[in-house]
């Protein structure tokens, strides 16, 4: 991210990823805590909540959030032939919307079949000059 920033780069997302990084987030802090300690607390709920609000507001911070309606479903099932994953055409029309110049995934199938300029994180990172820590 740093790196984006001092290249001016500008960060995107359709907005209908944001709920999935907020239930990934909460979700990992959750089977963290119970892997570590065999139970999950309400403290440790509400903090696994909370990081995961943490999130989602730095995303809005850092992040343009690409808005998503009824024709970019439009757009979506026209992607299907190509790519079957509807969530992953939703993300190929949020791209073509924001007109992005990269949609960075590490989803294989979407690399392969992606209409717009697709690339791995690592890809992204050697792209910006650096190596992935």
């Amino acid at each position: 991210m740093e790196r984006a920033f001092e290249q001016n780069q500008t960060l995107a997302y359709a907005i209908s990823s944001i709920k999935d990084v907020y239930y990934m987030v909460e979700a990992e802090h959750r089977r963290a805590e119970r892997a570590e300690t065999g139970a999950l607390t309400e403290s440790a709920a509400r903090a696994a909540s909370v990081a995961a609000w943490g999130c989602v507001n730095t995303m809005e911070e850092i992040a343009c959030a690409v808005p998503l309606d009824h024709t970019d479903v439009w757009m979506a099932t026209k992607q299907r032939a190509l790519h079957g994953d509807f969530e992953d055409d939703l993300l190929i029309a949020a791209a073509l919307r924001g007109r992005v110049d990269y949609l960075v995934t590490n989803d294989e199938l979407l690399l392969r079949h992606c209409p717009v300029a697709a690339l791995s994180v690592d890809d992204m990172f050697a792209l910006l000059g650096m190596r992935q820590e």
